[in-house]
């Protein structure tokens, strides 16, 4: 690789070859007898090119084939290479729609097919019988059917067919409408996940960690007990304009929605099921390290109900704009579990009036320590309503060297 090859040889001779990393001048055609000589072949990377998959059918040791910003057709052949276990077309924009042959490739671990914006359709059932399936990344394809059928041709796959894929650990996915998401589905649990609902953010290659994302939608026909599997790991939560939900009960075992007018209040914690999360004995939200907020013209407050179970011992990083009925931002308790608080942005506040409420709803009231000692940037722009930031036998601390 990183070599750029103007010319292939129309066969290649090497029988105990088993790694091959090609690197190809766009538009330069792959000889049809080219991989012919090479039997024992199980890794094969190729950047650039044109690529029948006809001339991989006798590569039947093939394990792992990954094609990048390669033109590629015939892809039924794929039948033939029924030990692969990774298949990768990332930024394939020739990949139109996948051939239900993929289906039978029973071995199969990783699907990648990130930046094949031209990526249409995907037989109903295809995802589905990827038992073995560990990790998806299909965050190019948009057009998901509410619900797959067989018979029907021409439909595209459904969300509930990753509810058959019991090994997934890693999902890359980008879901523009919301109304395709089935009432009664629910994400599995997963290690790694990049979850993108409506628009407006940008995506990643791989997920690096446990992002979910609401941007532009209308969640009015949300279930958000769809997400009760993601929220225990969640590390980065990001809502901005979404229209039509009220609210969030988030418990250790549960997570539902209530009422549909525009949204009032993010995180609301059941007073009968608030509590530690049982499986993991993990405080609620402590995987959090990134909260961003913006354009919700009605939300109240970001925490409502009790919290003495709640920790943010994760937080890094707190964006918070266009709030404009937000009153403040932390109860006591929460703000005492501002351990790694780094950065905190609030922008455009007009009903800010303090960063930490005087007492939570249990009555108790703001600590004598402070609780942000790693914090080194405090932003706030245009919240005319605010009181102070900190109280005064707060802000004086020893010890207290960030930049405000």
């Amino acid at each position: 690789m990183g070599n750029t090859l103007a010319e292939l040889p129309e066969e290649l001779v090497c029988p105990q070859l088993k790694v091959l990393l090609l690197e190809l001048d766009r538009g330069l055609n792959v000889p049809e007898r080219f991989f012919e000589g090479m039997k024992a072949i199980e890794v094969l990377s190729l950047k650039g090119g044109c690529l029948s998959l006809q001339s991989l059918q006798f590569s039947t040791n093939l394990q792992s084939l990954l094609l990048r910003r390669c033109e590629c057709k015939d892809l039924n052949w794929l039948r033939k290479l029924q030990r692969l276990e990774i298949l990768g077309f990332m930024w394939c924009s020739s990949v139109e729609e996948l051939p239900d042959e993929i289906g039978t490739l029973k071995e199969l671990r990783l699907l990648d097919l990130t930046g094949c914006q031209n990526l249409r359709r995907i037989p109903v059932n295809l995802i589905g019988r990827l038992k073995k399936l560990e990790e998806l990344l299909i965050m190019s394809f948009k057009d998901w059917d509410v619900v797959g059928c067989d018979s029907t041709e021409g439909m595209n796959a459904s969300l509930t067919e990753l509810s058959s894929l019991s090994h997934l650990a890693v999902l890359s996915l980008w879901i523009p409408k919301v109304e395709c998401i089935p009432r009664d589905f629910v994400f599995p649990r997963l290690l790694k996940y990049d979850i993108v609902l409506g628009d407006g953010y940008s995506k990643t290659e791989y997920p690096i960690s446990t992002r979910l994302y609401l941007g532009d939608i209308s969640a009015a026909s949300l279930n958000a007990k769809t997400f009760e599997q993601l929220f225990p790991t969640v590390s980065q939560i990001s809502f901005r304009r979404v229209k039509g939900l009220r609210n969030i009960v988030l418990s250790s075992d549960q997570m539902t929605t209530h009422g549909h007018g525009s949204l009032e209040e993010v995180f609301e914690f059941d007073e009968a099921k608030e509590g530690i999360n049982k499986e993991k004995e993990l405080p609620l939200l402590s995987s959090l390290t990134t909260l961003r907020l913006s354009d919700l013209p009605e939300l109240k407050c970001i925490w409502k109900g009790p919290t003495r179970h709640v920790s943010l011992q994760s937080l890094i990083h707190l964006q918070l704009s266009f709030l404009d009925k937000l009153t403040f931002i932390f109860t006591p308790s929460l703000a005492q579990s501002l351990i790694h608080l780094e950065t905190l942005h609030v922008q455009e506040c007009g009903g800010l009036k303090r960063l930490i409420r005087e007492k939570d709803d249990e009555g108790e009231i703001i600590p004598e320590s402070l609780g942000f000692p790693k914090l080194k940037t405090l932003s706030i722009i245009f919240c005319e309503e605010l009181e102070y930031v900190f109280p005064v036998s707060k802000s004086s601390e020893p010890g207290r060297d960030g930049d405000f």
